[in-house]
């Protein structure tokens, strides 16, 4: 749920974002997402379709894939729709207002998919699983290094 209330937040910025920085946003926006779903996605995929109750947080299991991953599909275009709508008036109105609401956009976001990365994401795949755990420190460093390189991957497609 994280990383899809981030990326209702990045639709919110993408909105009100205008000129050169619109074009940088957007690139980084589709490759970020890109990754952000492949890598949601096979969390999606490796849950359990059904527990030992017959559903997982309520929601039969046959049912829950979908729903999530409808859930991100939708949550960017709905925060542009609702940026958009919110701020439509913001581009005659007080222009340091509007960069305001962008910085503070651009913080929440970020805030959240760090949480979610380091909480949700990191901890499971190099932490808690284990087959990390009884694979050979060669696969481990393999791993890390490609954290890394994925990490300064995302960090110079945003950099001006």
């Amino acid at each position: 749920m994280g990383i899809m209330m981030h990326s209702l937040v990045i639709g919110l910025t993408l909105a009100i974002t205008k000129g050169p920085e619109f074009t940088t946003l957007v690139t980084a926006i589709l490759f970020h997402q890109l990754f952000e779903g492949l890598s949601l996605g096979i969390r999606i995929a490796g849950l359990p379709s059904e527990s030992k109750s017959g559903a997982i947080s309520g929601i039969p299991g046959h049912f829950l894939k979908p729903i999530l991953a409808t859930t991100f599909a939708l949550t960017t275009p709905l925060g542009i729709a609702v940026g958009l709508r919110a701020f439509s008036g913001g581009s005659q109105g007080n222009n340091s207002n509007l960069n305001e609401i962008q910085g503070l956009m651009s913080a929440m976001s970020a805030g959240m998919l760090i949480y979610a990365a380091c909480v949700e994401m990191l901890a499971g795949d190099f932490v808690m699983d284990p087959q990390m755990w009884r694979c050979g420190l060669k696969r481990q460093v393999i791993a890390l290094l490609s954290l890394v390189a994925g990490v300064c991957a995302m960090a110079s497609i945003g950099y001006d």
